[in-house]
């Protein structure tokens, strides 16, 4: 069973310069500028920082394959659009593939 990241954990993992890092940043960035974007971000980095809960070797790599499908929206201006489908969540790593 591969780890599904929560929008939470993706947020914690961009605090780091991680793969997962950056993916949560990537999430994050869908967000509206201001508040929303803001409060994502720093869910990901509390994420990230809590001790039990940092990524491990598995989630590092998992978040490494979805950074090939989960564009940023600065070079992708679709992205935050379908990341509001399934198929954008699971290329984000937001959800399963379906079976």
């Amino acid at each position: 069973m591969r780890p599904v990241l929560t929008l939470a954990v993706l947020a914690a993992l961009a605090s780091c310069g991680s793969p997962c890092q950056e993916l949560g940043d990537r999430i994050c960035d869908c967000q509206a500028p201001g508040v929303a974007r803001d409060q994502c971000k720093s869910a990901v980095q509390t994420q990230l920082g809590s001790g039990a809960q940092k990524p491990g070797k598995a989630d590092e790599t998992f978040c490494q394959e979805k950074l090939a499908t989960c564009h940023a929206p600065a070079n992708d201006p679709g992205m935050c659009d379908r990341l509001a489908t399934p198929a954008g969540k699971v290329d984000c790593g937001l959800a399963f593939p379906p079976p």
